[in-house]
């Protein structure tokens, strides 16, 4: 089975040949999807390329070979590089960048790097992985338009605003919605409408990065050379020259994107929480939890109403619901995953799952809630001895040495029961925040397993730090997040990324998992390129667990 569009490596055009260099690169890339794959020394010149060089510059990859990397990208966008390049040796890794290659097309592409350290083999090496900004595969079926291919998804665009947060660099963030979107008269569609907007957005220029929010709902993150006056302006333009959106109003809330007397932590976790409220409840909902007042007013604001949440979390104002994974095999039940669902609480300052979760995180509360939802389970584990059960917990979680303890001592006392409970515990990892203390993470994983709980990567695909993550921590599953696994469907370039996770999965010895399967036609596919397991709404919905033990 294929597990890329492109040659991962041609060892003749490296010397010498290197065996243990052949497997890092097959780990560094096999999930790239990427156009590009480039191996530098750690100053940043080129000593191995393989890919679409030809058609994206005119050239070979061979004449890039001595080359500074910086060289592939605009001018514009050479310096965050080269300031990423100066902290590899601290950090291990470029985090993905979105940054515009200096081809004809000024293409817009998501860069990032792996350092890979000297041993017997070679000395130390960075491993590049470069390619187009992934979207929605159901976006690319509304709009077509290469263009469009610039406007992020939700997940990529709160990623990418996380990036420029993280990278210190002046950046703000502009939340758009359009109030009365849902008026547009029958002649010019909302899908027409929306489609223009995305156009205007995506040509705003490489120092602006925009994500498709929701229906009538944008973002912008602008950086300090972009004009994103000019851009707004460009987009309101377009909103009122489109029939039905004349009498539309654009509703606007900007955050800067200035971390302050906040840790970098902090910082992020405001940032998913403001973007999670707009995308739910639009500018209205940003301006009450204090986005006027930047990151710090939201961290402040979040702070003074997290008596409710405490309270909720410690009365355990919430319900778990189950959700099965199958064998793809033969639709058996393997195990159910436990879902957190919050309990309507009057004057609770969150209602809807996702709120609940990112709130808890901003101010503080994500061990708290992990070790509530893992007792619930443990409950539920205790009285239906015939299921397992696998709970999600937050690498916030799990790189935290006294959760760590805790969580162990609980399951060593679960052997006590006659009941087994802890032989049917699972544990997913989320990456809700991206995990900080690696080591401390990998310690925790390991101990979960040698205590016979096993672990998986949950929404493998999502986010950033995936290939991190299977790099550096030994799993048992691997779950392939559902917009690859819906788009694999359509979509070869889903389909080649799917592929590549179940090769690198196997050489892991981790079974895969694909979510969000709602058809049989996309049950198949996954069983065909080798996926073991499956959950969505084919095999049934969230809700409460059959039988009675």
């Amino acid at each position: 089975m294929p597990v890329s569009t492109v040659p991962l490596a041609r060892e003749s055009d490296v010397a010498p040949a290197r065996g243990a260099a052949t497997v890092d690169r097959f780990v560094a890339f096999a999930f790239a999807a990427a156009d590009l794959l480039i191996e530098t020394d750690p100053l940043g010149r080129i000593i191995f390329a393989t890919g679409a060089f030809r058609s994206r510059f005119g050239a070979s990859e061979d004449s890039f070979l001595g080359s500074p990397i910086t060289e592939l990208f605009i001018p514009g966008d050479r310096p965050a590089l080269t300031e990423a390049l100066a902290a590899v040796a601290q950090r291990g890794r470029i985090a993905p960048l979105a940054l515009n290659l200096s081809d004809r097309f000024g293409s817009a592409s998501s860069v990032a790097a792996l350092l890979m350290p000297a041993d017997s083999n070679g000395p130390a090496r960075l491993c590049f992985s470069i390619g187009p900004i992934a979207i929605r595969p159901a976006q690319v079926a509304a709009s077509p338009d290469p263009h469009s291919a610039r406007v992020r998804s939700p997940v990529e665009f709160a990623r990418n605003a996380e990036q420029v947060l993280r990278s210190g660099q002046d950046g703000a963030l502009n939340l758009l919605e359009i109030k009365g979107f849902a008026a547009a008269q029958p002649g010019a569609s909302r899908a027409e409408l929306q489609t223009r907007l995305e156009r205007t957005l995506a040509d705003a220029g490489p120092h602006i990065i925009a994500g498709h929010l929701g229906e009538g709902r944008f973002g912008v993150v602008s950086g300090p050379d972009a004009d994103i006056g000019a851009a707004l302006s460009r987009f309101e333009t377009t909103l009122h020259d489109t029939p039905g959106g004349q009498t539309a109003q654009i509703s606007r809330s900007a955050i800067d994107l200035d971390s302050g007397a906040l840790t970098p932590g902090q910082a992020a976790r405001a940032l998913r929480y403001a973007l999670g409220r707009f995308i739910e409840g639009g500018t209205d909902a940003a301006a009450a939890i204090g986005s006027g007042r930047g990151l710090a007013g939201i961290v402040a604001a979040a702070n003074a109403r997290a008596v409710g949440v405490r309270h909720a979390i410690a009365h355990r104002r919430f319900r778990l619901a189950y959700q099965p994974v199958v064998s793809l095999a033969d639709r058996k039940t393997h195990h159910y995953e436990a879902l957190l669902r919050p309990i309507p609480t009057p004057g609770s300052p969150t209602q809807s799952t996702q709120e609940f979760v990112t709130f808890a995180e901003a101010v503080g509360l994500s061990e708290d809630l992990d070790w509530a939802v893992l007792e619930e389970a443990i409950t539920t584990l205790i009285a239906r001895r015939s299921v397992s059960v696998a709970v999600n917990i937050s690498g916030m979680s799990m790189q935290n040495p006294a959760f760590r303890s805790r969580l162990i001592d609980r399951i060593q006392a679960l052997r006590t029961l006659p009941e087994r409970p802890g032989a049917r515990l699972l544990v997913e990892l989320t990456e809700t925040a991206e995990i900080e203390d690696m080591l401390g993470a990998a310690s925790s994983i390991d101990a979960l397993r040698a205590e016979g709980v096993p672990v998986c990567l949950d929404d493998f695909g999502a986010g950033s730090a995936a290939l991190r993550y299977l790099r550096s921590f030994q799993v048992d599953f691997v779950k392939i997040d559902g917009v690859y696994v819906q788009g694999a469907e359509h979509n070869a370039r889903d389909r080649s990324f799917v592929a590549s996770i179940i090769e690198m999965a196997a050489a892991s010895k981790a079974e895969v998992v694909a979510e969000m399967i709602e058809t049989e036609q996309q049950a198949r596919l996954m069983s065909e390129m080798g996926v073991g397991y499956g959950q969505g709404w084919l095999f049934g919905r969230p809700g409460v667990l059959p039988g009675n033990r």
